[in-house]
């Protein structure tokens, strides 16, 4: 039986305050597995951010300040210390899809030749 890795408290609060939020602005979180990476979408009418139930919770995290920078937050009040998080995780997210788009072309462009 695998042994489920214990996840700091912090973390947890941090995860739960973001899903709050997304709720708030009237998106549903959903946990789903797959391959994706995860991010939010409009399905029928119905707002979702889908987040990749394998992910570790950093990575969680990182998935749904970067869906929240994207759909907006601007205008809603939160927490200094939770928009602080929400900006780092999306910036630090947006400099590792940069490195992931050059390797992408650097590939593509090794196949062509």
């Amino acid at each position: 039986m695998k042994k489920k890795k214990q996840v700091d408290p912090e973390i947890k609060q941090t995860l739960a305050e973001l899903e709050e939020l997304t709720e708030k602005l009237g998106y549903k979180v959903r946990y789903e597995k797959g391959n994706f990476k995860g991010g939010y979408c409009i399905l029928r009418e119905s707002r979702l951010l889908v987040v990749n139930s394998r992910n570790e919770h950093e990575r969680r995290i990182a998935i749904i300040s970067k869906s929240l920078k994207e759909i907006g937050i601007d205008d809603v009040y939160i927490k200094p210390g939770l928009r602080e998080i929400i900006e780092k995780e999306s910036k630090r997210k947006l400099a590792s899809e940069e490195t992931e788009n050059a390797e992408e072309r650097s590939e593509a462009s090794e196949t062509a030749e």
